[in-house]
């Protein structure tokens, strides 16, 4: 019995075509942003310097977390966010959705860097005030003009978190480390409370990758999280309170998980 002849749907030349139309549209500059795990800083050995006043001596290590986004004037051809999209450790989103209509380059560079001055003033005050709360009677022997934050290549506010913990730890309690590898993230308002950040998936990879055990994040960020690194320890919290007593206690610590 003669088989039935495999139909041939496409010709040579049509197959060429359709071949040369996808190569293309993976170099094709594409309106997407790309957000990866970016680089962590240790603001115990080289991301915070204190003057003016004893700087305790500490173990471990504090890592604040960032992510790697291409700026809004660049279009990352297809390949890249094909690649991206395929590697899992990345998120791709339409442009509008991370910057503004009309933002450049040169605008979100100025308000990054702006929103993360802001972001080192408010966890000076924000450690203070928690130093002040457990000790009334204790004076301050620190100002912001002694402090000085060295982060390169990072801006924003999601780093605020970590600097009150860091400033903590350096000033007071070097023990709130305890030779751990700890990451944090989460922006902080001078009465300590901590909010939601972009990018917890790429961040809590980034932690992963820098080996840290802990990893400190905003509690209002539980419903965006869809990754779950192997040897990290999930701590969700509100507040620089509940931030510090978890890092102290590894039952508060246990006690706060995000809930489902």
């Amino acid at each position: 019995m003669t088989p039935h002849p495999i139909p041939r749907y496409l010709s040579r030349p049509s197959l060429f075509f359709l071949i040369v139309i996808l190569v293309f549209t993976l170099f094709v500059p594409t309106p997407f942003a790309v957000i990866s795990p970016g680089p962590v800083t240790d603001l115990l050995s080289k991301g915070l310097k204190i003057t003016g006043t004893k700087e305790l001596k500490t173990k471990g290590n504090l890592y604040s977390l960032s992510v790697y986004v291409n700026n809004p004037g660049s279009r990352p051809p297809g390949f890249l966010v094909l690649a991206a999209w395929m590697s899992g450790n990345s998120v791709v989103l339409p442009n509008e959705v991370v910057y503004e209509v009309g933002e450049t380059t040169k605008s979100a560079d100025k308000a990054a860097k702006k929103d993360m001055a802001n972001s080192e003033s408010v966890a000076a005050i924000a450690a203070a005030n928690f130093l002040k709360e457990i000790n009334p009677d204790a004076p301050l022997n620190w100002s912001q003009s002694d402090l000085k934050f060295v982060m390169k290549n990072v801006g924003g506010p999601s780093a605020g978190l970590a600097f009150s913990l860091a400033l903590l730890t350096k000033l007071k309690f070097p023990e709130l480390i305890a030779g751990r590898k700890i990451a944090v993230t989460g922006t902080i308002k001078e009465n300590g409370k901590v909010g939601a950040i972009g990018g917890i998936d790429q961040k809590l990879i980034a932690a992963e990758n820098a080996g840290a055990t802990i990893a400190i994040f905003p509690r209002s960020n539980c419903r965006d999280i869809t990754v779950r690194p192997k040897g990290l320890e999930l701590v969700a919290v509100s507040n620089l309170t509940e931030a510090f007593h978890g890092l102290m206690s590894p039952k508060i610590a246990a006690s706060l998980r995000c809930s489902g």
